[in-house]
C-alpha cells in the first residue's frame, strides 16, 4: 500500500515537471537595481523569478535592506550585484546565514570611470580618487556595457542550470542584438552634439556621456546641494553653454537644479536613471538630451 502510494506521487511530481519545466528546477534569483532586472528577466525567461533589492523611488546611496529582504535575500540560487559599496556590506551579512548563495558581480569585465567633474574632484569633493564611491557604479546607462552585463548573468545562469544553457544563449543574442541596435540609434542621433555638455542634478549619466561623446555637468556638489557661490558660479557657466534644460532624477530633492533653471529662464525635466525598462529609458533618455541640445540658441 505504502509502495503503491510512493509510486502515485512520484508519477504526479513527474507529470508535473513534463507540464510546467519551468515550475520544476527554477532558478530564483535577486538583482541589487530595477535595470539589472530588465537585462536577466530578459536572459532567464520562463526559467525562474528575479526579485529586485532596492525598489523604484528609493535612493541607492542612503539604501538598507529591511530583515524580510535579506531573509528572501538568503533562499535564492544567485545574486546579482554590482560592485557597489552597500552591497559589500550587505554581502558579509548574507554569507552567514546563506553560505551557498552566489554573489556575481553583472559589471565584471567593464572598465569603471571615475565620477568626477571638470576639475578633478571625484563625486564627494575628494582631490584623490580613493573616496568610497570614486567609481562611477551607473554602468547601466550604456548599451555597449548592459551587453556585457547579459553576457555575464548568461554565463552564471548556464553554469547554475546547465541543462538550459542554450536556452540562456538564445535569449543572450536577442537581448545583445536589441542592444547593439539601439546603439547605432543612439550614435546616429546624438553625433551632431559630439562635445556638447548636458547638466543634471546627480552625476549618474556619466557611462552615457562618454558613450556618445558628450559631457555631464553636475549641479549637486560633493555629494549634497551647492551653495549660493556654487549656484552663481554653475549659472554662469550653464548660460556659456547655453543651457535651457537641468535634468533631475526622481530620487532626489531637485530645488537646487529648480534654483539654476529659474536663473536661466530654463525648465527642469525628469531624467531617471533608475527606471526597469532601461532599453526604452535610454532611448526616453536620448530623445530628451537631444532636445535639450537641440533646443540651445546658436552664438
Amino acid at each position: 500500500m505504502g509502495n503503491t502510494l510512493l509510486r502515485r506521487v512520484a508519477a504526479i511530481v513527474l507529470g508535473l515537471a513534463v507540464l510546467f519545466p519551468g515550475a520544476a528546477w527554477a532558478v530564483d534569483v535577486f538583482v541589487t537595481l530595477p535595470p539589472q532586472k530588465w537585462v536577466v528577466d530578459n536572459v532567464i525567461a520562463e526559467r525562474g523569478t528575479v526579485s529586485v533589492l532596492v525598489k523604484d523611488g528609493q535612493d541607492p546611496h542612503t539604501f538598507e535592506p529591511t530583515p524580510r529582504q535579506i531573509a528572501a535575500l538568503s533562499k535564492a540560487k544567485i545574486w546579482f550585484t554590482l560592485d557597489m559599496p552597500f552591497e559589500k556590506r550587505l554581502e558579509s551579512k548574507v554569507a552567514q546565514v546563506a553560505p551557498d548563495l552566489q554573489i556575481i558581480d553583472m559589471s565584471a569585465g567593464i572598465e569603471k570611470i571615475e565620477m568626477h567633474d571638470e576639475h578633478g574632484h571625484d563625486e564627494h569633493g575628494h582631490d584623490d580618487h580613493h573616496g568610497e564611491e570614486a567609481e562611477d557604479p551607473h554602468v547601466w546607462l550604456s548599451p555597449a556595457k548592459l551587453q556585457v552585463m547579459a553576457k555575464n548573468a548568461a554565463t552564471a545562469l548556464s553554469l547554475a542550470d546547465a541543462g538550459n544553457k542554450s536556452l540562456y544563449e538564445r535569449n543572450l543574442e536577442v537581448v545583445v542584438d536589441e542592444l547593439a541596435a539601439l546603439l547605432v540609434r543612439l550614435k546616429e542621433q546624438l553625433a551632431p552634439y559630439e562635445g556638447s555638455s548636458f547638466y543634471v542634478f546627480h552625476p549618474s549619466f556619466g557611462y552615457f556621456a562618454h558613450e556618445f561623446g558628450l559631457h555631464q555637468e553636475a549641479v549637486e556638489v560633493d555629494g549634497k546641494s551647492p551653495g549660493p557661490r556654487q549656484i552663481a558660479a554653475l549659472v554662469e557657466k550653464a548660460r556659456q553653454d547655453q543651457v535651457q534644460v537641468i535634468f533631475v532624477q526622481p530620487q532626489f530633492d531637485k530645488k537646487s537644479a529648480e534654483t539654476v533653471a529659474a536663473a536661466l529662464d530654463g525648465e527642469v525635466v525628469a531624467l531617471d536613471a533608475l527606471a526597469e525598462d532601461v532599453i526604452s529609458n535610454l532611448r526616453v533618455m536620448g530623445d530628451k538630451i537631444e532636445r535639450a541640445l537641440g533646443d540651445r540658441e546658436t552664438p
